[in-house]
């Protein structure tokens, strides 16, 4: 399926393509004169962000934010939409394979009321269209990184809550933190290659200049927020595992301490259990309770050394 939005001041085609058919994309080519190995990278799905310039025409390939992506999503592909853009002086292409609501908005808006919109300029229409067709596909992360930033202070505020520290609970909220730390990396990796992309579009005069350049400022401000984003997860794994850590260290450390109040108990009991016919007080009719007199001793005395130590206070 595709959709054509013509724009008469000046003359400029804008050609929306839908998954397209190899013979569509072929005729499309010989149409507008575009490079063979460009063409072949529109069939591929798995293709990264990326800018090629040929003789008379651009060619680009930016990734947007899929909005029905699974939330334990994890690859490239499985997160966004490749979106492929050639675009000359009098054209702008775009191929997807998907219907992409942002972009049939944005078709739109230029179908309606495209041409009073734009101003006149030595350049053509082109520029701005390529603007905002590249802003808005860098919106499209903003709200998926909104909501991944909701889910992990919930995770903070449960963490210092001391409510996921055991169990099930505990494993489950580690599993959603790693995989919202791999789609915020993902996230951070391809807008990257956005900023790199954006960069080279630029043109180096012109009234285009600004449009692109505020196309940057979205991109880097969108960079630092992934860039934050990733390190509240790595923060927040690294909080939880050292918490349960903790919890772990004070179950040893009382465990422990029950193990030294027992040892020397243990170890006069078993003195006293070998039967030998000749051992001190076995005879003796206080032998019995000065014994028992001097485990409790024994357990005082490490009690006291303990309260001394401050080992037992929490």
């Amino acid at each position: 399926m595709s959709t054509v939005v013509e724009l008469k001041q000046p003359a400029f085609v804008w050609l929306d393509l839908v998954q397209p058919t190899r013979e569509e994309l072929l005729d499309v080519a010989q149409r507008f004169g575009l490079h063979a190995t460009s063409v072949k990278d529109c069939l591929d799905p798995e293709h990264l962000p990326k800018f090629e310039p040929f003789e008379g025409h651009t060619f680009v390939i930016i990734r947007a934010y899929d909005q029905q992506a699974d939330p334990a999503s994890s690859t490239v592909q499985e997160l966004t939409r490749k979106i492929a853009i050639f675009y000359g002086s009098t054209f702008l292409i775009t191929i997807h394979r998907t219907e992409q609501p942002w972009l049939a908005n944005l078709q739109a808006k230029y179908h309606n009321n495209g041409a009073a919109r734009l101003p006149q300029a030595r350049e053509g229409p082109q520029p701005q269209v390529l603007s905002h067709l590249l802003n808005s596909a860098l919106d499209t992360y903003l709200r998926p990184m909104e909501a991944i930033e909701v889910r992990l202070d919930g995770f903070e505020e449960r963490v210092f809550a001391g409510q996921d520290l055991v169990g099930r609970e505990f494993a489950s909220d580690l599993r959603s933190i790693h995989v919202l730390k791999r789609q915020v990396t993902l996230i951070k990796r391809l807008l990257w290659r956005m900023l790199d992309v954006v960069q080279r579009v630029t043109p180096s005069t012109g009234r285009g200049v600004p449009l692109f350049r505020d196309v940057q400022e979205s991109v880097e401000s969108y960079h630092f927020f992934a860039d934050e984003l990733l390190d509240d997860a790595n923060t927040l794994l690294n909080v939880q595992l050292a918490l349960a850590s903790h919890r772990t260290g004070e179950v040893v450390r009382v465990l422990t301490v029950f193990s030294v109040f027992f040892l020397p108990l243990t170890f006069i009991v078993g003195i006293y259990g070998m039967n030998f016919d000749f051992m001190p007080e076995l005879r003796q009719h206080w032998g019995y309770p000065a014994v028992m007199a001097l485990m409790a001793l024994v357990t005082l005395a490490i009690y006291l050394w303990f309260r001394h130590r401050g080992w037992l206070r929490r």
